[in-house]
Order: structure tokens, then sequence, then C-alpha cells
């Protein structure tokens, strides 16, 4: 587009705003714009108007167009973006490029995310690079042509912009609207972080008149002035048309007016980028047509693979190209000034000329050692042609690519399967491939079917026991244990499974058993793999961790930890990290449950990076592990969010359910009735079938039940409580699992006059307590006890557990109690002195409903508190942080980006971000500059 002395002709308006976009962002306070218009509009003329004014202003600017042919390769427009598609000397691009590979989740069931077109840990390790990248300075990223990006991508985007006000960011996205188009759904539909949207609109026609003046040299005469006309204001198109008449010598100058041949007729904007062409040598023509099918951006090396030329051959072409105005330079890339231009030669080509030289270059590619993705964008366009060599070439990438672009990858392998017939040889192991891809993408009941189709083909022995396996983790992973169990024994039985495999074949039955709450068989078998094991490490660490999970729920105390321990030791033989990182976040709950909150706390800082990098069932499973932390020790402000880092992948991964039952838990017990009842109506509208979300399921049981008693519901919450505590939840042995809610039965048996049930409560809390000795499950054994014996000293005893645990609500719970005892023997003092105590607690958890309810049971036997505390707590200002959001705070003033501060934190980035969303939120801020300006002024003050 023609630049006036304001800008961009008949765009001043949008540059002008993007401008101030830019120098907001400048100043810390990120921006999101969307440029949208038609074809041949200027949006990729605005696009590089607003990319000179950020380079003005001192950001970093990095800029990419989404290209139609990768479409289908998860994270290629970001990736080019970021500069993490290709080999990087710079540290951070290179650790998220290595994450993109996508080693660590091979065979991982349900990595992916959306239909397989993005996995939340390259999301995580792109959005933590975005923060990086931002610390060091003001960033602007600029995405051209989005309606051809890859879903993955705009999930970043999406992503990005949720969370751009933390960021000194301007991210700028152009594309053209249709019917489908996915980000035009993105941007409309933006609840959070809403972008500010430009609509271009055709040119008016002064406009369109300057535009004419300034390519021909005097203003046009009335007739091209009517042939423009035919533009309708699309400023490519009157561009296109008047650089067509200027090179036929269609416009005349005369009387200071420009003005056209008379009869010369409109053709279409196809035509006249056609007619740029005509002009060119057949050789420039031949490459130009290669180059389309190539797509841009492409290397002069490729280009030359392809044509089977030598690249210094190349360098005059592409001189010709570029001063025709066909390509751009693009630095090391060859790149097409518009994509009207690519696609106009790549229609023009044959569709066997077509499939030919993507065939071509997919071979060229291959033989550059280019991305597996890369090569299978050309073979998926050149099938059923590639023959083959789309054989022999999936025996050897297909795992690579199952992994890293799945859905790409089991388009390929049905390419494959149809061309090669039952009978053949490589159909097992191309089946195998299949369900690889199918489990990454975590559709598992196709992952099985593909595992049992190959083991029906002939093939090695290895891809027998590696198709069992993956009938095993599919079965197990949607929930079925009994199935999951069924082939490991098959599997055992099979005389093609070596030896070594099929011992963890048996110990991994020992955990299907556990999951199916058959503990004694689980035990049983358990033991015997752990003998059979012979220093296998996988193996004895599935044997470990079901004796140890045994034990643990049974009698829980020294004996289970240490197997624990063991188990997670073993784990590290692996070489699959879900193994690992599964043992220690079981490790990490057990310290959580027997009081040792350090040893939980270390073990959590020790996996949150491995479960950030293999993503999937992991990430929510860890912020749920680190909110229970949070939740029982009385940072329920942290714990929150925890669960509202988790939500996101905990709602992809079957984990969500537990996280949104904290959430109502905290709700309920701080009077917020609305939270908690939108909280419960998610929880039961969740569908949570995962093995792991099971072990879970007493959380949305707990959370029920307590929305039901502060409804005034308590026999039906005691029903609820009574009912899983005998008969359990699902398969689980919830008597076990449910002892810590031994208290409250024993407390709702006594409100009913069941004497004898409160009784059986109270043998199991102490049961629990001679086993493991923690305070918090000696805590409860007192307490169930003082509750039966009426006698405050043994409730005491448990408020002094529970405050070594620490359990603040247990303590403050209790001590109400001992309170209440005390108020009906006559001494109120002492009654009133604990009353205060317990309203202490429920005001520093700001657990509104607890202190009323406590202060309402006191109030009937005429004791009041004595000491008047704060009601409730601040919920804005800077009083309103906790210990957690100030230390974020304090290294958000220290110029440390969010990854930073997760590293000095031990927590994930996705917790620091929410905690810097929260921060601002109390603060009433817009920026991470003015926290850390308000932070510095607070520290310099207390000096």
């Amino acid at each position: 587009m023609e630049h006036g002395a304001r800008g961009l002709l008949g765009r001043e308006d949008e540059t002008a705003e993007l401008r101030r976009l830019a120098v907001s962002a400048a100043a810390g306070e990120g921006q999101t714009a969307f440029v949208i218009g038609e074809t041949g509009l200027g949006k990729t003329s605005v696009m590089e108007a607003a990319v000179a004014t950020a380079q003005r202003l001192g950001l970093r600017t990095l800029t990419t167009a989404a290209q139609e042919m990768a479409q289908k390769r998860p994270f290629a427009t970001i990736a080019a973006c970021l500069g993490v598609d290709s080999p990087s000397g710079d540290v951070l691009r290179s650790r998220v490029a290595e994450i993109l590979q996508g080693h660590g989740r091979f065979g991982m069931p349900g990595a992916m995310v959306g239909g397989g077109e993005a996995d939340f840990a390259s999301v995580e390790a792109l959005l933590g690079l975005v923060d990086d990248l931002c610390t060091r300075e003001p960033l602007a990223l600029f995405l051209d042509d989005l309606q051809w990006a890859d879903a993955a991508s705009l999930h970043v985007v999406h992503r990005l912009m949720r969370s751009v006000h933390q960021l000194p960011l301007l991210l700028v996205g152009a594309y053209r609207p249709g019917p489908g188009c996915a980000v035009d759904r993105l941007v409309r539909g933006a609840a959070l972080g809403r972008p500010t949207v430009l609509e271009l609109v055709p040119l008016s026609p002064p406009d369109v008149s300057a535009v004419l003046a300034g390519m021909c040299g005097a203003a046009p005469g009335p007739r091209l002035r009517a042939m423009a006309g035919e533009a309708a204001g699309n400023p490519l198109y009157v561009m296109e048309l008047a650089a067509a008449l200027l090179r036929e010598k269609a416009i005349e100058l005369h009387d200071e007016m420009a003005e056209s041949t008379a009869g010369y007729p409109v053709p279409s904007l196809t035509a006249l980028i056609t007619h740029r062409l005509s002009p060119l040598r057949d050789e420039v023509l031949q490459a130009l047509r290669v180059a389309s099918v190539l797509g841009a951006p492409c290397t002069v090396t490729e280009l030359a693979a392809v044509l089977d030329r030598p690249t210094h051959e190349l360098l005059s072409i592409v001189t010709e190209a570029e001063e025709s105005g066909i390509l751009h330079d693009a630095g090391n890339h060859l790149d097409f000034r518009h994509d009207l231009i690519r696609r106009s030669l790549y229609d023009a080509l044959a569709g066997s000329t077509r499939a030919m030289l993507h065939l071509k270059s997919a071979h060229a590619l291959d033989d550059a050692g280019a991305a597996p993705e890369r090569v299978a964008e050309h073979l998926l366009a050149a099938a059923p042609a590639a023959g083959a060599f789309l054989v022999s070439w999936l025996r050897g990438s297909a795992a690579a690519l199952a992994t890293r672009a799945p859905a790409m990858a089991i388009q390929l392998l049905d390419t494959a399967l149809t061309l090669t017939g039952p009978d053949d040889p490589h159909q097992g192991e191309l089946q195998l491939h299949r369900a690889l891809a199918h489990l990454s993408l975590g559709e598992l009941a196709e992952a099985e079917e593909s595992a049992r189709c190959a083991l029906l083909r002939p093939a090695a022995p290895e891809w027998e026991w590696g198709s069992r396996w993956i009938i095993v983790q599919a079965t197990f992973g949607r929930g079925r244990a009994d199935l999951a169990l069924a082939e490991t024994r098959a599997a055992c039985r099979s005389e093609s499974v070596p030896s070594t495999e099929a011992t963890r074949f048996r110990a991994f039955s020992a955990v299907c058993l556990f999951a199916l709450g058959r503990l004694a068989e689980a035990d049983a078998v358990a033991a015997s793999a752990r003998c059979e094991a012979d220093g296998d490490g996988p193996a004895l660490a599935n044997a470990l961790n079901v004796l140890s999970a045994k034990r643990f729920l049974e009698a829980p105390g020294t004996e289970a930890l240490q197997l624990a321990l063991q188990a997670t030791r073993f784990a590290a033989q692996s070489p699959h990290p879900a193994q690992r990182i599964s043992l220690q976040l079981t490790l990490a709950n057990s310290y959580i449950e027997l009081d040792r909150g350090a040893d939980a706390q270390r073990t959590l800082a020790t996996v949150h990076k491995a479960a950030e990098r293999t993503g999937g069932v992991f990430l929510p499973w860890y912020h749920l592990s680190c909110a229970l932390l949070a939740f029982h020790t009385g940072r329920w402000d942290d714990a929150l969010t925890e669960v509202e880092a988790g939500l996101d992948p905990g709602e992809h991964f079957a984990m969500s359910r537990a996280l949104r039952a904290v959430a109502a838990l905290i709700a309920v017990h701080r009077g917020q009735r609305s939270d908690a009842a939108a909280h419960l109506t998610a929880v039961d509208a969740a569908s949570d079938r995962g093995t792991i979300a099971w072990f879970y399921e007493y959380l949305p049981l707990c959370a029920r039940a307590l929305a039901e008693e502060a409804h005034g519901e308590s026999e039906h919450a005691y029903s609820r409580l009574a009912h899983a505590f005998d008969h359990g939840i699902g398969h689980l042995p919830s008597r076990l699992i449910l002892g810590f809610l031994t208290p409250d039965l024993v407390r709702l048996a006594l409100a009913r006059g069941n004497t004898a049930q409160a009784q059986r409560y109270a043998a199991a809390a102490k049961a629990r307590a001679d086993h493991s000795g923690g305070p918090y499950h000696l805590g409860d054994a007192y307490r169930c006890q003082g509750l039966l014996e009426k006698d405050p000293d043994l409730l005491l005893e448990a408020a002094r557990c529970y405050h070594e645990a620490p359990r603040p609500l247990s303590e403050a719970h209790v001590l109400t109690d001992a309170a209440e005892l005390l108020a009906s023997r006559r001494r109120p003092a002492q009654a009133r002195a604990l009353l205060d105590q317990a309203l202490e607690i429920y005001a520093r958890l700001d657990a509104g409903w607890d202190a009323a309810r406590a202060a309402s049971r006191l109030r009937t036997m005429d004791v009041r508190r004595g000491t008047r505390g704060p009601r409730s707590s601040i919920r804005h200002g800077w009083n309103a942080l906790t210990d957690t959001e100030r230390i974020v705070a304090d290294h958000v003033a220290g110029g440390h980006s969010n990854p930073e501060i997760a590293d000095l934190m031990c927590i994930s980035r996705r917790t620091v971000s929410t905690h810097v969303s929260r921060i601002l939120h109390k603060l009433g801020m817009a920026s991470r500059v003015e926290l850390a300006t308000e932070t510095i002024r607070r520290m310099n003050e207390e000096r």
C-alpha cells in the first residue's frame, strides 16, 4: 500500500491505534490486537507499519506468517515466530525446541490436548519462553495470516491473550475471516484479555485516487478512476491493476493527469497476479513453481535439492524473482511477496505434477534431516503417489511423528496400511505405530483397537509385547483396570514375551488389582513380582509402590513410607518419565498425609519441572497435590492459586473434579455459597474416568457433604459420609481412605444419639493413629475419644497434635468443641479463651462460616468472644497479599520472569503466573511494571 503524509493511505486510524498499543506495551502494560480484513485490504501492510513503529519505540519484534501447508503441524506458526523451529545458539530457545521434540512423552497416554493439536508441556515451554523474552526487554509478536495457523499455535495465542496484561508484550495478529475460521471464533469469543479488533474496510475513492497518483506519477483521469472502481476499494487490486497497466505502457500522462488507454479491459485480481509472472524466464517460472510446492518460507538449499541443481545456479533466478516483485527478502529464506502469487503458481500445476513435486520435496527434506513433520506435510499432499517411500519412511520416522504430530502420523499410517494390504509383513509394525499415535492423542479406545490389530499380524517378538503394553496403558488409562489386568495376564502367558517383560507385566497386574480394590491379591502378586524382578527397576518400582500403598491404607506409618521411598529410587532406572513422576507424586501425597510437610514440599519441588516437561495428567496431579498441602496447612489462598493453575490441564486430563472440590470446600468454609455452588455444579458436570482420579473421589464427596451441612442438612451429610465410610467409593476401600472424616462422623453420630456408631468411628481413628503415630492422626483419635467421653483434656490434647501437624482448621474445630464442653461445665472464662483462639484461627483462614457457627454454638451457652478480632480477611490492597504473594511480588520487583521465579521458589510457572494475576487483581494494578514500582517504593520506605 502507498504511504501518505499521515501514514498508510486509508489506514491512518488503524496504524495510530497500533502505535498507542505499542506505547502501552513498551511502558509495561501488555496489549493484544487483531487486524481483520479480506484478501488485499492491506492487513500485511498495516502489520509492517506496526512492526516499524514498535521497533522505533524500543520493542523487540518477532514476526511470522502462518502457512497454509503447515496447518496440520502442531506449533508451526508460533514456533516460527519465536525462533524455535530451527537450530539456535540461544539456550532458552534450545531448551524449548527440545521439549517440542516430545521425547519425554513417547508412548504416554493422552499427552495431547484438543484432538492432538497441542500438548501442555510444549504450551508451557513456549509461554515460559515469552515470559523470559519479555523480562529481557519489551516484546512485540506479529503473526500474519492466522486463518492458516495450526490449532496448537492458536492455543498458545489464546493463553497469551489471557496473561498479556502481566507482561510488557504487544501481541498482534492478522487474518482473513471466513466460515469456520478458528481464530475468528477465538477473537470474538474472548472473555478474558479482550483484544482490540481493527476491521479493515475498502479504501475511499479519494484514497484510491491517491494510491493511483503515487504509482502513476499524476492524478488519475476519469477512465483510470473508472477502471479502478472495479476493484471496489481493494488496495492490492488497485495496485496490481496500475502495475499491469504500467508494464503494458497502457497509461498516458498529459495535462498533469494519468489516463488509461481507451478500451483496456479490467481483468480479475488473479489474472493480474498471473500477468506479473508473464515477463519471467521459463527457468525462473519453473523454480517458482517448485517453491510454491515446497511452501514458504523455504531455503535456497531446499529449492536446489528439489530442482536437482547446484545452489549457486539459483542465485540469479532468486534475484530476478525479487526484482520482479514475486519474492521479497526474508533473510535466509525465500518468501512470496503475497500468498496469492504462490497460490496462482501452485494451482496452475497439474494434480499429478503437484504430487510428484511434493514427493520430491519429501525426499529432499528427508535427506537434509528436516523435522519429520515437514516431510509428513509433503507426503500427505503426495499420497497415494508416495507409495514405497511412504512405507519405508514411516518405518523409520513414525515413532517420532506419532509423538510430535500424532494426527498427521495417523493419516499417513492409514494411507500406508491401505497401500500395503493385509498380507504385507510390515502391517503389524505400522499398526503398532498407529496405536502409539492414538495413545498420544488420548484416543485410548482407538489405541487399544490398533494394538490388537498389530497382535494379529506377523511381526518381530518385540512388536508383540510392545502392542500388549499399549493395550494395558490404553485400558488402564480409560479406567478399565479389569481389561488391563486381563492383558497383563495374557502377556505373562505368552511365550514370545521375554522373562524381564513378563515380570514387568506381572508387577503391573498388581497395580491393576490394587486399582480394582482387590488389595489382598494385589499384595500377593506384588510380593511375588518383587522376588522375581532380580533388580529390574521398572518392575520393582511398581511392585514396591503397590506394597507401600496397601500398607499405607491399612497401617500408615514408617514401613509404608520406606517402601514408597524404595519405589521412587527404583523408578529412577525407568526409561519412561511417567513412572518416575507418578511415584514421586504418590510419595508427596504420602508425606502430606503423615504431616511431613517439609518432605512433601521438597518432593513436589523436585518433580515440578519433570511434570511441566512431560505434561499429560501429571500437570493437574502436581497442582492438586500442591493444593492439598496448602489447604491442610492453612494456606487457603495458595491452595486456590494451585487449583486455578491446574484447572485448564485438569479439564483435559480428567482431574478437574478433585481440583474443583478443593475450591468448593474452601468456599463453603468461607461462607461463599454462590462460589461453592458453582464449583459443585462443575464437579457434577465433569466426568473424570481416569484411574488416578479415582483415588481423589473422596474430595467431591466431602465437599458435597460439607455444603449440605452448611445448608442445615446435617442428616443428609451424615448419611452420605456414613455410607461411603462403610461401602467405599467405586472400587476403593473408602473406610481406609476416609479415615480423616472420623471426627465429623463421631460428631454427627452423637448429635443423632447414635453412640454405638460413634464408638465404631472412634475405634477406626484410634487404629489409624496407632499405626502411623502422626500428629494429625493422633489428633483425630484424641478428638473422637474426647467427644465420646466429653473430656475437654482429650480435646485439648487433640488441639496440641493438630497444632504440631499443622492442621489449623482441625485445631480450630477441636478448640470450639473443648470450649463448648467447658461452657457446659460452667467454666465460661476458659471456654471464652478457647473460643477466642478458635476464632483467631478461623479469621486467619477467612473461614467465615466456621467462625459464625462456632460463635453461635457458644452463644447458646452464654459465652461470647472476649477480644474482638478481624471479622474477615482483607480482600484488596497490600495487606490482602499472602506471604507467598509477597515473595512473588519481591521477585517481580527484582526483574525476574515467571519461569525464573518458578525456579527460585521451586514451584511451577503456571502457579507463578496465577499468583501474579491474583496480586494485580488485589492491588488494582494493570501491569508488572506497576507492581515492581510499588514494591520497590515500599521496600525503600521500610529501610
